[in-house]
């Protein structure tokens, strides 16, 4: 985001901007998915939020050609990308599974390596924020590998946030017929300071949530407190604390 601070503008930039299909990300960044690309020994994980994005994966494996990670865009259906009741620690208010039925949402699969697996999960707070989970009867359609019926995901410990009773679908990724009101970081950010911190300023108050662990805490608890957990008949949970 032009003419912010660079950890405003990181936290308020999430989910961040993705190609709309398919690509490669290698070198710190996205390049054409080579057809004859091998998904082999691989694990599919759904990239609900910012792990579609060339810029977090950039933040979270480098700019090392070591790193060739297949990200395929794929159609989720009865599922939306939700806000997580909890403030990451860049200050985002991060995603959550959400089902939402009839919706369509337009997301991300990562496939990765079992080394690359092991990054991904030092970097998605296991057992504080989110667990690792396994779905198995999901609505997926990935736009290399046809129909996926089991996928990998990173299941929101805190829940999806409610607010007015509802929760909130993640402006930023595309979703049709979505049931639930729609907002993005900066209205999301903002409604969330006028419940918690009335009258704060709103850059102050994202930099207080980055800057302060024991106040991101507290917030977060009080997000926790109207959240919706996600329930799906077909979910198991792998790991859901830091190994």
């Amino acid at each position: 985001m032009p003419d912010l601070p660079d950890d405003i503008a990181r936290a308020l930039g999430y989910p961040y901007p993705r190609p709309a299909g398919s690509y490669l990300f290698s070198g710190g960044m996205a390049q054409e998915l080579p057809p004859e690309t091998d998904f082999g020994g691989r694990v599919p994980v759904l990239a609900c939020g910012s792990n579609g994005a060339p810029a977090q994966l950039l933040r979270k494996y480098g700019p090392s050609a070591d790193h060739c990670i297949p990200v395929t865009a794929a159609r989720l259906e009865d599922i939306c990308c939700s806000y997580s009741a909890h403030f990451s620690s860049y200050g985002s208010v991060a995603a959550a599974l959400h089902g939402a039925p009839g919706a369509v949402s337009q997301v991300h699969i990562t496939w990765l390596t079992e080394a690359e697996l092991t990054r991904m999960h030092e970097t998605e707070a296991i057992g504080t924020n989110y667990s690792f989970a396994k779905l198995n009867g999901v609505h997926l359609t990935c736009a290399a590998q046809g129909r996926i019926e089991i996928i990998h995901a990173y299941i929101s410990l805190r829940g999806s946030l409610l607010i007015d009773g509802s929760p909130i679908t993640l402006g930023g990724i595309d979703c049709r017929n979505a049931c639930y009101p729609v907002m993005d970081q900066q209205e999301i950010q903002a409604r969330l300071r006028d419940i918690v911190a009335p009258g704060m300023d709103l850059h102050d108050f994202i930099r207080q949530n980055i800057t302060d662990a024991k106040m991101r805490a507290e917030r977060t608890s009080l997000l926790a407190r109207r959240s919706q957990k996600f329930d799906h008949p077909g979910l198991t949970t792998l790991l859901d604390q830091a190994s």
